[in-house]
Formats: structure tokens, sequence, C-alpha cells
């Protein structure tokens, strides 16, 4: 079978930006593994003027130019549109399988098609809290729901994406869960370093001034341990309010900032995790969280959105309002001061995620689908 994903892809294993390529590269190495799968990958970028060809392992990368037309409009007749159709023609693959916005249009490409729903642009916006991008969220949410309806076979990365989704379309929606390196299964963290790691870009959505009065909060409630985050601040009033509120409390010596980390240095920071926190406003289902799960760590994360459907609240984490800093505190003084708590929540995580997150796992459900849809 030959299976073309159109999605972004990483340069580099140990540098994927964002959760989309990380899943792409897991699931295409992961189909690439099973017998009889040619797994080709169709991406496209900005800052090529000509198309190139690479090898990862059994996978065939084909990186296409990018175009100078707005995303928007570019995923419905655009240059950009047009050179990923030609690319999957010359391939002739057996089923493609979008993971790009550029899959949200159907093209008449003669050949059976997959969409795997991975988030809401229109959502996302909002929570950034920017007035000035409403607009592009009412936008982008018509585009969605108009290209929802066209699609013929989509899979769902969590059952809040699928509520989300079921009353747009028409299609048959599969629920498969993204997958996750297999290494960070062989993790072992260490509960007694007390150390409650943040992943994520720190803005308004992900909450992070939100998790900062939370340790603060469990610091006042006699808990130890140091806050570390792992992100890069495109907004730097809302970076000024973080620092201005680590100042005010006095705890600059329990606070770590590391900035954008790469793959290697998430492994690192997850082995030295007592919890994750992840009190985000809007999330689908984040790699985050996968990841902490198979690497053992105990989760105190959101109970909006996807996070639910992840965390088992009292099994593996706690779920919590995100919005209520000082119920959140109360969990990671919990975690942070039983062990056999933080082992126990790490324990059960890891179990959960082998069933759902395992590549293995996710890439044999996927080949399924699949073949379920083949001509």
């Amino acid at each position: 079978m030959k299976v073309v994903l159109v999605s972004r892809y990483p340069h580099s294993y140990n540098t994927p930006r964002g959760g989309v390529e990380s899943v792409t590269l897991i699931l295409a190495r992961a189909l690439a593994d099973l017998a009889g799968i040619d797994v080709h990958v169709v991406t496209i970028e900005k800052g090529h003027t000509e198309t190139r060809q690479e090898q990862d392992g059994a996978v065939t990368i084909h990186r296409l130019p990018g175009s100078h037309c707005p995303q928007i409009f570019d995923i419905v007749k655009g240059p950009g549109k047009k050179r990923i159709h030609e690319k999957i023609k010359e391939l002739s693959p057996d089923i493609v399988h979008y993971h790009e916005t550029y899959g949200l249009i159907p093209g008449n490409l003669n050949v059976p098609q997959v969409f795997t729903v991975h988030g809401f642009d229109h959502a996302n916006v909002v929570t950034e809290g920017r007035d000035i991008l409403h607009l592009r969220s009412k936008l982008w949410q018509w585009m969605e729901n108009y290209g929802l309806a066209r699609q013929k076979v989509i899979i769902s990365i969590s059952p809040y994406v699928r509520n989300m989704i079921e009353q747009k379309t028409s299609a048959p929606i599969y629920d498969i869960d993204n997958p996750v390196d297999g290494h960070f299964f062989s993790l072992e963290p260490n509960c007694d370093e007390r150390r409650v790691l943040c992943v994520g870009w720190i803005n308004e959505r992900k909450n992070t001034l939100g998790s900062v009065k939370a340790f603060i909060a469990a610091r006042k409630q006699g808990a130890e341990g140091k806050l570390v985050i792992a992100g890069h601040a495109k907004d730097s009033e809302y970076r000024k309010k973080i620092d201005q509120e680590i100042i005010g409390a006095g705890i600059e010596d329990h606070v770590e900032f590391l900035g954008h980390v790469n793959r290697e240095q998430l492994t690192e920071q997850l082995a030295l995790a007592s919890c994750l926190l992840l009190p985000s406003l809007q999330e689908n289902a984040p790699m985050a969280i996968s990841e902490a799960m198979a690497s053992s760590v105990a989760v105190v994360a959101s109970n909006r959105c996807g996070m639910p459907f992840m965390v088992e609240d009292g099994r593996s984490g706690f779920l919590v309002d995100p919005l209520d800093t000082e119920q959140i505190g109360r969990c990671l003084a919990r975690v942070l001061g039983d062990p056999d708590i933080c082992t126990s929540f790490g324990q059960a995580g890891r179990e959960i995620a082998r069933q759902r997150f395992h590549p293995e796992t996710v890439a044999r459900k996927t080949v399924e689908v699949y073949k379920q849809h083949l001509l």
C-alpha cells in the first residue's frame, strides 16, 4: 500500500515545530515499520524555490515550494494547493492522508482521502485574547465548516474533537489518538526532585500566568519545589506580567525559564519532573500530556476541552478549573508533598498511554481505516 501524508514535517528529529510536526514524524515512521506500507510525505514550505526530496529512513519526504498567497485562500485553489495536487498525481498513491489545513477543502484526485482534524484555528485565535483577531476567527470558522461538510473520511484525535465536528459532516468519523515517540515509555522520572514542568507557548491560551499563581498558592500551603517553564513568549507584555508576579511573590529562585526546548531537552526535563502542569484555556489533545503520561509523569491539567478525555481525575492526575489558582495550588501541593501519589499517578498514566498512544498501536488503527476505504 502506497500512502501519502500531506502535512508539515520537521527537518530534524530533535526539533519538531509543534504538535502536528511531531505527530506526522512519529506516525510516518510507525507506518513505514509495518510490512507492505510505502510512506511518502508531501509538505509545502515557504522560502524554497524548487522541490526537494529527502529520506528519513524508509519515509520519503517531498518538500514543495511555498506560496505567497495567504493560506486561508491558498488552501482553496491557490498555487500551494495546485503544487500539492500535482505531486500527489505524480506519486499515484493508494490513499492520501491529510494532517494539514490544505486538506480542509478536498480536491478531485480520484484517490481515497482521509482528513485528520488536529484543531480549530478559530478557537485558538479567540483564547489568545487579541480583539483584532476575532474577524480572522470568524473567517476560519466559516472555512472549517465549509470544508468539514465536504470530507469523505475523518479521523478525530479526541472525543472532544468528535463532538465539535459531528454535526458539521456526514463523513464517517474514526477515533484514533495521536501517537507519541516510543522512547518516552522508557523514562523513569524522579518524584523526589519536586519539579513542576510547564511545556508550551508562554501565552494566555496556555495560561502560563495561572500556572505561576497556582505554584505560589502551593507554596503558601507548604509545598516545596521548583516551577520549570519550557517555552517561548511572543507577547512581551504577557511575559512582563508573569515576571512581576514572580518578583512580587519573592520566588525568583524557585522558577526557571528554559526557553524553547528540543526533543532531547524535553526528555531530560520529563525525567526530572514530579508532574506536568497544563491549565490551558483551550486544547484539543495536547502532545505535552500524552508525552508526560508515556513518561510516567503525573499530570495536573485543565478540566476543559479535550484534556478530560486524556487525564483520569484521581487516577493518572488531577483535573482542575484553569481559573481557580487556589484549587490548582492544592493539587500541586498534594503531588509535590506525597511521592506515593506522584508515583501512582505516573504508573497509571503510562498504562493508559501504552493502550492509546503507542506509535505501533496508532499506526495499525490508522491502516485499518485506510483498508476500509481503498478503491
